[in-house]
């Protein structure tokens, strides 16, 4: 009897019990700072770049390094196997843009400072956060880098290039493909979706073009 005793009070110690309310609320406090992390995500994004299905996964990152911080504190055993296992495990994604592992990173801050009882570390540090993405976001400018395909057959490349450069002082041309019987330019633009709308119409007003197309730079989309 003494030995289950003593076992009974080693495990008591190393499993001390789980206070059901201290859970709940700082889960609150990590859906709350979430939802800050969320809208700048939302809304430092142009609508080009914005992944809603990240940004939901965003806030799930964040619950769940709040549900893993609070087995790792009431449970030893556990704590030194997921420290174990965590040192194994390799995540690999593609993501649209770097500042996006940075997203991840304020994720798992805000599930480690609600787990932890740093409220007011978690607060803080997600409005700084926000604040700076938000001037430094891609919605700062209304302008946006383009790519503009012209495809057509026999048509004045040079006029083609003249009316491009009238709209947009800043284009490049990426690419040129000239055939007896048919061409390809590619221009790299940055200006505003007004500009571009203005280009496209005086570029099918050229004859000999048979399509003019505005794509996202493949850095922007991968």
């Amino acid at each position: 009897m003494q030995n289950l005793s003593n076992i009974t009070e080693v495990s008591s110690s190393i499993n001390p019990p789980v206070d059901v309310l201290e859970v709940v609320f700082s889960l609150g406090v990590t859906l709350f700072l979430a939802v800050i992390m969320f809208f700048t995500f939302k809304y430092s994004r142009s609508g080009m770049v914005y992944d809603p299905k990240f940004n939901s996964t965003l806030v799930l990152i964040a619950l769940v390094v709040t549900i893993i911080m609070h087995l790792i504190q009431t449970n030893l055993a556990l704590s030194v196997g997921m420290m174990g296992s965590l040192s194994i495990v390799r995540f690999r994604t593609n993501t649209k843009d770097p500042r996006d592992l940075g997203f991840v990173f304020w994720a798992m801050a805000i599930g480690l400072a609600s787990a932890t009882q740093n409220f007011v570390i978690g607060l803080i540090g997600s409005v700084v956060i926000a604040v700076f993405l938000f001037i430094t976001g891609d919605r700062r400018t209304s302008s946006r880098s383009m790519l503009v395909v012209i495809r057509g057959s026999r048509s004045n490349v040079p006029l083609i290039a003249d009316t491009v450069l009238r709209n947009v002082s800043n284009a490049r041309l990426k690419a040129q493909n000239l055939l007896p019987e048919s061409f390809e330019l590619v221009y790299e633009i940055k200006t505003r979706s007004e500009v571009e709308q203005r280009l496209l119409d005086e570029l099918m007003t050229i004859d000999g073009i048979d399509s003019v197309n505005m794509l996202a730079p493949s850095a922007e989309v991968a």
